[in-house]
């Protein structure tokens, strides 16, 4: 019994240090053209491989909550 404890309590110690790890962060930027420099309204920012992204604004700001080591992926049409 004495070990079945042990193990549930270190499997716990583990998930509450894998949630850590996995800290959320808040991005923010402004997306422009190359070609001028002038903002980027409707451009879609959005996390690789989910669903959670956003648009930017008329003056082409975004913010955005990731996870550490996220990447973006931005598109405009």
């Amino acid at each position: 019994m004495r070990k079945t404890l042990l193990v549930k309590i270190f499997v716990m110690l583990m998930l509450i240090t894998s949630a850590a790890l996995a800290q959320e962060r808040t991005v923010s930027g402004r997306v422009t053209s190359v070609e001028d420099g002038t903002a980027l309204p409707g451009v879609n920012v959005v996390v690789k491989g989910t669903t959670n992204g956003t648009v930017t604004d008329s003056g082409g700001k975004f913010s955005l909550s990731v996870s550490t080591g996220s990447t973006l992926i931005i598109s405009f049409i």
